[in-house]
């Protein structure tokens, strides 16, 4: 899984599902909304007069941010300006030249600068009932009674029985692509809601410790390497363990087998370029993740030669249409945007995100093993320009964010100045800390901890992965909306991490 030398080295984490089915959810839900029918214009502010920032298509989604009334608890008036033409009116706040007729009794389609014209609106209407009160009705309706009030004219709270009420039609805020965020109006959306990931890898342990790890209560996804990429017969070697499927779902946790390509570029273009293997491919792994009741893939395909990026895109999306009628999700590893064309410029990040349910940066090796120069293994600053260049073309509530349970002891001969590394895991630093009777320093430029030691002519420097890296990793999911966040590898953190490692608080 991991490369140590002449590579930069990348990670991969396991997929996640949209919508844990099995078990007890760890995380609290974000609300994504999803375009009801036709396309919907999303302006830059909550009201239909703002300037027009996109248009989104039928079943496009995104995260809901925030809801306000906006322009939709009174009347709309627009006050004609030069150049405005009831064609144009109409276009903007979306409605029909004809309607816009009708609400202002215009007998032709003259207007002229300075004319104020009622822009109708259609609202949802609520007959009283017996009990009903604005209040009640604010609630079924989530208004503000206020808004209610102006929007109907009404001069006491006091209801009749068969009185008709307009509910304002709110605005729900989302995040767009590329940081972007925009206001549309919350009849055009259908919201649901999307449980954030806490997932961990299934890596470097035996069996009693994988039965522990299950028991983690805010984990929700976990997944073991269970298939391997071949150049023969059904051209992946499987080893899924159906006793850790079925004990994964009884602990409430869904289980994400993870395919990987043994990082050969060679390997990958003799299957994936080849359309009859990669049918077979995708045949195989179907029949067999339907047998072992698993749950999801995780597709974990690196070092890909530039010229088979647009066979990697036929590949997933030709196997999310064969998992799909059997509701197995599919989520796809992909490096922080880098210069290399097998390990970055290889992977169509934007087209393998508008088809897989998630897209897992892999936020990590910054400093990979065997780098010349010693650092981080994931400072701050490099993953949040990597998830911002990410979010240009992966919605947020698609993106999983991974995060390091491991760090690396860099080790420089002062006689030389010649650098290697030591992966070491979250105890191991702990120990080292303890041994060397270290003091912990903080790094602003990597907002990390850091301490040094030199002993024998060699100095010896550590990035320390702790509680508080994690936090501020977990505070990036927050603060962009993305779907979660995935650990390599399960195992090698302190059981402090798991005060912070989920989304409850």
């Amino acid at each position: 899984m991991k490369k140590f030398i002449g590579y930069l080295v990348m990670l991969s984490l396991l997929c996640i599902c949209l919508f844990p089915t099995s078990g007890k959810a760890a995380s609290q839900p974000q609300y994504i909304g999803s375009v009801k029918a036709g396309n919907t214009k999303v302006y830059s502010s909550p009201n239909l007069g703002s300037s027009l920032l996109y248009t989104l298509k039928k079943g496009e989604a995104f995260p809901v941010i925030s809801t306000v009334a906006g322009d939709s608890s009174r009347p709309i008036i627009h006050t004609v300006k030069t150049g405005n033409t009831l064609w144009k009116i109409a276009n903007q706040y979306g409605v029909t030249v004809s309607a816009l007729q009708k609400a202002n009794k215009l007998p032709s389609s003259d207007i002229i600068v300075g004319q104020k014209l009622k822009v109708p609106q259609t609202y949802k209407v609520h007959t009283v009932v017996s009990g009903d009160t604005l209040w009640k009705i604010s609630q079924k309706y989530e208004v503000a009674s206020g808004d209610l009030t102006k929007l109907n004219s009404l001069r006491t709270s006091s209801l009749k029985v068969g009185q008709k009420l307009n509910i304002p039609d709110y605005y729900y805020q989302v995040q767009l692509l590329g940081g972007k965020k925009g206001w549309i109006k919350k009849s055009q959306l259908q919201k649901k809601a999307q449980k954030r990931i806490v997932m961990g890898w299934k890596h470097n342990g035996s069996k009693e410790s994988y039965t522990q790890q299950l028991k983690h209560p805010n984990l929700n996804v976990v997944s073991p390497r269970s298939y391997t990429l071949t150049d023969t017969g059904n051209f992946v070697s499987a080893s899924v363990d159906t006793n850790y499927v079925q004990y994964a779902h009884k602990q409430g946790k869904q289980v994400w087998q993870l395919i990987g390509n043994k990082f050969d570029p060679v390997l990958t273009d003799s299957v994936l370029g080849n359309t009859k293997k990669r049918q077979k491919l995708v045949a195989t792994l179907r029949d067999s993740l339907v047998k072992t009741k698993s749950d999801g893939i995780n597709i974990d395909f690196e070092n890909i030669d530039p010229k088979n990026k647009k066979d990697f895109v036929l590949f997933i999306s030709e196997l999310k249409k064969a998992l799909k009628p059997h509701g197995i999700t599919i989520s796809v590893d992909v490096t922080r945007e880098n210069a290399d064309p097998f390990w970055s410029k290889s992977l169509d990040r934007k087209e393998l995100g508008k088809i897989a349910d998630y897209i897992i940066i892999m936020g990590y090796d910054e400093h990979w093993g065997g780098s010349p120069v010693a650092g981080s293994v994931s400072s701050l600053p490099w993953i949040k320009e990597g998830t911002k260049l990410l979010m240009k073309d992966v919605p947020a509530h698609k993106i999983i964010l991974a995060v390091p349970f491991y760090t690396r002891e860099w080790v420089t001969d002062l006689s030389t100045n010649k650098v290697k590394s030591h992966d070491r895991t979250m105890a191991d630093v702990n120990k080292i800390i303890s041994t060397h009777k270290l003091k912990k320093v903080w790094d602003k430029n990597t907002s990390q901890n850091y301490v040094e030691y030199t002993s024998n002519g060699e100095k010896h420097q550590i990035w320390i992965e702790d509680k508080t890296s994690m936090k501020l990793r977990l505070d990036l999911v927050r603060q962009n909306h993305l779907g979660g966040v995935s650990a390599w590898y399960i195992g090698a953190e302190t059981p402090d991490i798991w005060n912070v490692y989920h989304f409850n608080q």
